[in-house]
C-alpha cells in the first residue's frame, strides 16, 4: 500500500478534504484532520463557511469554546462515523479516512515539480518567493527531490502576503539539514523575530500563563522551521519515509492520568515529526502520580516540536501512559496532543518547555 505522508492533503469520496496527521498509521486507515467539510454534509455551529472546490465548506477546527466543540462533535460522530477510529490499543479516539474512502492525494512532490516548470517571469510575487525560499534551502545540501510544496501553496488557493509558504522536506536526516542550516542562514529577504519583539508579542498579549516572559523567549527563539521571507511566512514541515517509521499502532497504551514532570533530554532526533518524541533521562513526576520514571514525552502537535534539544531540562504537563511494546518492552511516557486534548479540558492544561536557568 502507498506510504502516506505526515501533512499530505486528501480529497475523499465524500469530498472531504482532509490533512495527515501521522507517518505512520493503523491497517486500512490513515489518521487525520478535517480540513474541508461540504456544508450540506453536516450543522455545524461555530465555524467559518468558504467557496472553495465549486461548493460552499466549513473550515473545520477544534479551536473554539468547549461547547461549540462538543456540539460539533457529536455531530460530526453522527453524521460521519465512518471517519472516527477508537483505538482499543490506545483507549482513545482519532480521525481517520478509510483507505477505500480516498478519492485523491495531492502530491507535493508533483506540484514542486510542476511549479518549476513555469518560467520565472510568468510567476506571481508569491510564487516568486517560493521558488526562491527552495533555491535558499537548497544550500543546505538537501536535494530538491526531497522537497515539495504543499496546502494552499500547492493548491494555489493561496492569499498573496497572508497565507502561508508550506515546504515539505522528506526524510528526518534531511529535515535537520535544513533546520540547522537555516539556524546560520544569512539572507536579505529572510527574517526572524528578534528578542525584542517576542518580548513584546509575550506583553501586549500575555501569551502565557505556563511560561515565564524569559522562558518564552528562550523556547520561541530556538525554533527556526517557521519565519519571515520576502515578506511571506513560511512553515517547513518535515516527514518520515517508510524505513524510518518509530510509532507501532500495535502498541498497547495504559492511559494513567495527567501529570506534571521535569527531565533531562537525552535525544531530541525524532521531535522534528509528527508524531514525534523526546528521549529523556532523571525524570520527576511533580504532580499527578506517584514518582515513576518516564522514558519519553511523545507529541502529536506541532507547536511542541522542536521544543528542546539534548542536554535541555524540560518540564511538561500531559498524559501519563503505561506503553507495553509488541516486543515485550515496558515502559512510561507521557503524551501531549492527542486530538481528544482538544475536546477536554486537558488541552488547556498541556504544555513543554526547556527551563532556563
Amino acid at each position: 500500500m502507498e506510504h502516506l505522508y505526515e501533512s499530505v492533503l486528501i480529497d475523499t469520496v465524500d469530498d472531504i478534504q482532509c490533512k495527515v496527521y501521522a507517518n505512520s498509521h493503523p491497517t486500512g486507515l490513515i489518521i487525520v484532520k478535517p480540513k474541508y467539510i461540504p456544508s450540506d454534509k453536516l450543522e455545524l455551529v461555530g465555524l467559518k463557511k468558504r467557496f472553495m472546490f465549486s461548493k460552499s465548506v466549513y473550515r473545520f477546527n477544534l479551536f473554539n469554546d468547549k461547547e461549540i466543540v462538543e456540539k460539533n462533535m457529536a455531530e460530526f460522530k453522527s453524521k460521519l462515523p465512518d471517519y472516527v477510529y477508537y483505538s482499543d490499543s490506545h483507549k482513545n479516539w482519532f480521525f481517520v479516512v478509510p483507505r477505500e474512502k480516498i478519492k485523491k492525494i495531492h502530491n507535493p512532490k508533483e506540484g514542486l515539480r510542476e511549479l518549476l516548470k513555469i518560467p520565472e517571469s510568468d510567476l506571481d510575487p508569491y510564487l516568486k518567493a517560493v521558488v526562491n525560499f527552495i533555491k535558499l534551502i537548497q544550500q543546505s545540501g538537501v536535494s530538491i527531490d526531497n522537497f515539495g510544496i504543499n496546502h494552499s501553496t500547492l493548491l494555489g488557493n493561496y492569499t498573496p502576503g497572508k497565507s502561508d509558504m508550506d515546504i515539505v522536506v522528506y526524510g528526518k536526516d534531511n529535515g535537520w539539514k535544513v533546520v540547522n542550516f537555516m539556524e546560520q542562514a544569512n539572507h536579505p529577504m529572510l527574517k526572524w523575530k528578534t528578542e525584542e519583539e517576542w518580548r513584546r508579542y509575550y506583553k501586549d498579549r500575555i501569551v502565557s500563563k505556563v511560561f515565564t516572559e524569559n522562558e518564552y523567549i528562550a523556547n520561541m527563539m530556538q525554533k527556526k522551521d517557521d519565519g519571515f521571507f520576502e515578506g511571506n511566512v513560511f512553515s517547513i514541515f518535515c516527514v518520515e519515509e517508510p524505513e524510518e517509521l518509530w510509532y507501532n499502532w500495535d502498541d498497547k497504551h495504559k492511559p494513567l492520568g495527567e501529570v506534571k514532570i521535569q527531565a533531562l533530554v537525552t535525544d531530541h532526533y525524532n521531535s522534528i515529526v509528527r508524531p514525534g518524541y523526546y528521549e529523556l533521562k532523571d525524570s520527576k513526576i511533580l504532580s499527578g502520580y506517584e514518582d515513576i520514571p518516564i522514558k519519553k514525552i511523545v507529541n502529536w502537535s506541532r507547536p511542541f516540536s522542536l521544543q528542546a534539544k539534548k542536554g535541555d531540562k524540560v518540564e511538561c504537563y500531559g498524559l501519563l501512559e503505561e506503553v507495553t511494546t509488541v516486543k515485550g518492552e515496558k515502559f512510561n511516557q507521557i503524551v501531549i496532543g492527542y486530538t481528544d486534548a482538544y475536546t477536554t479540558e486537558r488541552g488547556e492544561k498541556e504544555y513543554l518547555k526547556k527551563l532556563t536557568p
